[in-house]
């Protein structure tokens, strides 16, 4: 399958109407919360809004320069190196969604886990709310290069057909912009979705910063990766979700949110005394640390049974 059979997937061709209807939904979330509500954070807004302009700047230069690097000719570039091609029957269709689930339970399990990576995700995280804005908020490297290598690339040469990568990122694309809906406006939950579906209290969990919340919740369709490898954790009502992440930033600075995780890094990088400093503030977890106590979100929750163990003793 070339690039012009796969552009005549009706899907394929909804998806710019998709993101547009999503925006212009997200500009009536906005409208909504801050005249009706007076509970908008117009200075995240803000910066979400030049996010996104910096990106769609980007996204058209590296276009201009080197051509389109979407999912897409991804997944066609995949499909053409894989040994196999899983075809377009229900096995494939079950298959590619099976595939597609948990390989992006692991991009996104890696980009909390590893802090290079952490440093492209980390902008997503940052805004102190939750509202669609917060949904494209997105460094353009993750979007551009690493997303549709992972969810594109690397799921056809696994076998999956390239109209079954491009449907499922179609589904992808409506529910997982969906998760980030304000709690302002939604704050039900949704009934019986809840036992198998990505939701948005699942979500809100994801983007907590509490200690309890951290690094769970990472699929954006169904429970099923946090489900097989112990990631899931309900919102619990008795403990209110604190969004954002653990460092001081600031939160209307499109620099601070997109490029401060990068500067500290930088910082450590700079500092480190050996190959295996240098390769650990590189790729172990954010907040590692080659002596001293560590803040990485295991060892966080770590000390917080052992401070509850210690007053229930």
């Amino acid at each position: 399958m070339d690039a012009q059979t796969l552009a005549a997937v009706p899907t394929e061709q909804l998806l710019p109407w998709l993101m547009l209807a999503l925006f212009l939904y997200g500009l009536c979330e906005l409208a909504f919360v801050h005249f009706r509500l007076r509970r908008a954070r117009l200075r995240e807004y803000g910066m979400a809004f030049r996010a996104l302009g910096f990106n769609l700047l980007v996204g058209i230069f590296i276009t201009a320069i080197a051509g389109p690097l979407n999912k897409t000719l991804l997944a066609l570039w995949g499909a053409s190196l894989s040994p196999f091609d899983a075809g377009l029957g229900a096995a494939g269709w079950l298959y590619g969604f099976v595939v597609y689930e948990m390989l992006y339970w692991l991009q996104h399990f890696l980009a909390h886990k590893v802090r290079l990576l952490w440093c492209l995700h980390s902008p997503h995280h940052a805004p102190g709310a939750m509202h669609m804005f917060v949904g494209f908020n997105h460094s353009f490297l993750e979007t551009v290069f690493y997303m549709p290598f992972m969810l594109g690339f690397v799921t056809a040469l696994l076998g999956v057909h390239p109209v079954v990568v491009v449907v499922i990122t179609f589904v992808d694309i409506l529910w997982g912009n969906f998760l980030h809906v304000s709690d302002d406006v939604l704050k039900r939950r949704l009934g019986p979705l809840e036992y198998f579906m990505q939701t948005p209290s699942y979500h809100r969990v994801h983007h907590a910063q509490n200690v309890r919340y951290m690094d769970t919740n990472y699929n954006s369709i169904t429970l099923l990766g946090d489900w097989l490898m112990g990631t899931l954790q309900p919102l619990d009502d008795a403990e209110t979700v604190r969004y954002g992440i653990t460092r001081d930033v600031d939160t209307a600075s499109f620099l601070d949110v997109h490029f401060g995780e990068f500067v500290l890094l930088w910082r450590d990088l700079k500092q480190a005394c050996s190959a295996r400093e240098f390769l650990g503030y590189l790729l172990r977890a954010p907040g590692w640390r080659p002596s001293g106590e560590q803040q990485t979100a295991k060892a966080r929750k770590l000390r917080a049974l052992q401070t509850n163990a210690a007053e229930v003793a």
